[in-house]
């Protein structure tokens, strides 16, 4: 099997990602390219080469989970307004300086996002215990938060699919549904200047990455399909293995 058809495969595992939980997936695209391709083709593509296949997956999955999603027209536009464009704002404001963060304190940051995904997805009852339901329409807390998600997210590269989705759905109360059709929208804007930073600056292997998008909206149908027929409870517990799971990867990065 040659490495640009692996590529394309694994485009459609992590669109299939992508259309399940409405986030980019490429957090999950990472390990595949660095374990598993040289397990099967024998051939280890440069680190560089990999990140910018990440940066492609963050973004192209939003995109092809907004387009496969849009249908539903499920979204809470208050949310996105309030929550996911000041952290988009804030995500591309750090990318001009994040080439200047420490290596150390990016992964001391990588590695807080990824405890305090894990804690707000098990400490849901106090959250709502200690503020009751969030106002998103007027609380200042939604852009803040959205604000300082974003500043981290952007400085260790991130579309942030991992801490952004359980906090609509555990601190702000969003419908799992309703939450994951209105992530991708946030995650294209939080990834934008990820994916804008690479290709202008030439760290975008294109031929591979032609393979990975095919992948990527193949996959993202089927996952959004998926998505539509599944409850709530289920949509719910999805995301709780995949958060647990991305924390765990990350979390062995840092440390």
């Amino acid at each position: 099997m040659s490495h640009e058809i692996l590529v394309g495969i694994f485009g459609i595992l992590t669109g299939c990602l992508s259309g399940l939980l409405g986030i980019g997936g490429g957090i999950l695209l990472a390990p595949l390219l660095l374990i598993f391709m040289p397990l099967i083709t024998h051939i280890q593509l440069p680190l560089l080469t990999i990140t910018g296949l990440t940066a492609a997956q963050s973004f192209f999955g939003s995109g092809s989970a907004i387009f496969h999603h849009a249908k539903n027209n499920m979204r809470d536009k208050v949310l996105i307004y309030r929550f996911g464009v000041p952290m988009g704002l804030a995500s591309l404001a750090i990318s001009f300086f994040s080439l200047q963060i420490p290596n150390r304190t990016v992964l001391i940051v990588f590695a807080i996002l990824a405890i305090c995904s894990v804690l707000i997805t098990i400490t849901d009852k106090w959250f709502y215990k200690q503020w009751g339901k969030v106002d998103i329409a007027n609380s200042a807390s939604v852009p803040l938060i959205g604000i300082v998600l974003g500043l981290m997210c952007g400085a260790v590269g991130q579309g942030g699919g991992f801490i952004y989705l359980p906090v609509m759905i555990y601190i702000f109360h969003c419908n799992p549904k309703v939450a994951i059709a209105s992530a991708p929208v946030i995650g294209l804007l939080s990834s934008v200047s990820i994916f804008s930073g690479r290709a202008f600056t030439d760290t975008i292997d294109w031929w591979l990455c032609f393979y990975l998008i095919i992948g990527i909206f193949v996959g993202a149908k089927i996952g959004a399909m998926i998505s539509l027929k599944l409850n709530e409870v289920v949509l719910r517990k999805c995301i709780n293995v995949f958060v647990f799971l991305s924390s765990i990867k990350i979390i062995s990065m840092a440390f």
